[in-house]
């Protein structure tokens, strides 16, 4: 996998929801790991996988179209399709939601139930976010809540504390942790501050922050440290609360985002507040933006008889058939699902082992040009082919089997 003549020294990251623009891309330089290990580590997932296999049906190499018949009339069989995984690109989203429609399928990313937690929350109460421009220009005090965030998203910290600010003297920013022992990727010369809980639980711990904001909670009765960390949220003049939903992971997480978009409520009555939930890698706040765009719901959705449903609590063990789309590293192939016949749409080395059918496919910002959405959800950043591998895209394989389900006599 050689980078092309005239790929640039700079390309739009896909393998995390930064979508950093200013990293070497990885075909032209061996500074790659340093620059970030999460990009790395993706760059690794893919370029180990590529050995230049064409498509599988049954483990044995066919031609692409022979592959696609199959997938078709699979599909065209099928009487509870899934069409899962969902790491990609808009374009990829767009043909899967057209295939969806067409078989009566039901749609579902891999990360799902970690975006729920942020997404039932604000169906629940709503909530007040951030972009990462205004974060950046405008944070004297950032809090974050929960793991270590920069596991998932080693530049979060780089990315909001290293640029100069444009509202706010750097010197004055602070950063403090609630809930986590310490960052692994923290940037140099940023003051970094770690509240002990006392033994409290995340829940207890962002309640009784909660309450010594609202003044219902005497100083000498909460544990130490809380009491300060409330007044100098109140005294800040913009301050971010900063968490990942991937690393939220236990009963009623959704519950604790709630808590903390309204501990962001009360604060917001004397000063500003926002949250900045992490999200996106593996192309899961893509899939959600484009099923929004087109559907009006997010996902999970249900196709059936022309119409698509909203399906927040889906139940797939009568799946009889599985499209598994896995064009950006990071996804976690369910074990429910193992046992269930799988078509897989797939960069090299990124389909599910067993898969009775596999069509390879590019990767957006590598093989393949593409748009994916950011972190923060307001940005669809482009991000141009920079690699001469021969893949399709993954928009383009799916609409082929679109094609040839359409064209399958009527059963």
């Amino acid at each position: 996998m050689n980078a092309s003549a005239t790929a640039p020294d700079r390309f739009v990251c896909p393998f995390c929801g930064l979508l950093c623009d200013d990293l070497p891309f990885p075909g032209t330089s061996a500074h790659l790991q340093a620059a970030c290990p999460k990009a790395a580590e993706g760059w690794s997932a893919i370029r180990a996988g590529y050995a230049g296999e064409g498509a599988r049906v049954d483990g044995v190499a066919v031609d692409m179209e022979v592959a696609l018949r199959a997938a078709a009339d699979a599909l065209a069989r099928a009487r509870r399709p899934l069409i899962g995984g969902l790491g990609g690109d808009v374009q990829m989203m767009r043909a899967a939601l057209a295939l969806a429609d067409r078989c009566g399928a039901r749609i579902v990313h891999a990360h799902q139930a970690a975006a729920q937690r942020n997404l039932f929350a604000l169906q629940g109460r709503g909530g007040v976010a951030t972009t990462l421009a205004e974060a950046r220009n405008r944070a004297d005090l950032v809090v974050v809540v929960g793991g270590d965030v920069t596991r998932r998203f080693p530049r979060i910290l780089e990315r909001l504390f290293v640029p100069a600010p444009v509202f706010v003297e750097a010197a004055a920013r602070r950063l403090v942790l609630l809930g986590a022992d310490r960052l692994e990727h923290a940037p140099a010369g940023v003051p970094v501050e770690r509240i002990d809980c006392g033994g409290l639980d995340l829940f207890d711990a962002v309640a009784t922050l909660r309450a010594c904001c609202d003044g219902r909670l005497a100083e000498r009765a909460a544990p130490a440290g809380f009491a300060s960390l409330a007044e100098r949220m109140k005294s800040s003049r913009y301050g971010l609360l900063l968490w990942a939903a991937g690393d939220l992971d236990f009963p009623g997480a959704d519950l604790l985002v709630e808590e903390l978009q309204q501990l962001l409520l009360g604060l917001n009555r004397e000063t500003r507040w926002a949250a900045l939930p992490l999200a996106g890698s593996a192309g899961d706040l893509t899939a959600n933006a484009v099923a929004a765009w087109q559907t009006g719901f997010a996902l999970p959705l249900a196709f059936a008889g022309g119409e698509v449903a909203y399906d927040p609590f889906p139940d797939y063990r009568d799946a009889d058939l599985l499209l598994w789309l896995a064009v950006l590293p990071g996804l976690t192939f369910p074990e429910a699902a193992r046992g269930v016949p799988t078509i897989a749409v797939a960069a090299p080395g990124l389909e599910p082992e067993g898969a009775r059918i596999v069509m390879p496919a590019a990767v957006p910002g590598v093989h393949a040009a593409g748009h994916l959405v950011r972190s923060d959800g307001v940005v669809t950043l482009y991000a141009p082919r920079q690699d001469a591998a021969p893949l399709p895209a993954a928009a383009q394989v799916l609409t082929r089997i679109l094609a040839a389900v359409e064209a399958q006599p009527c059963r």
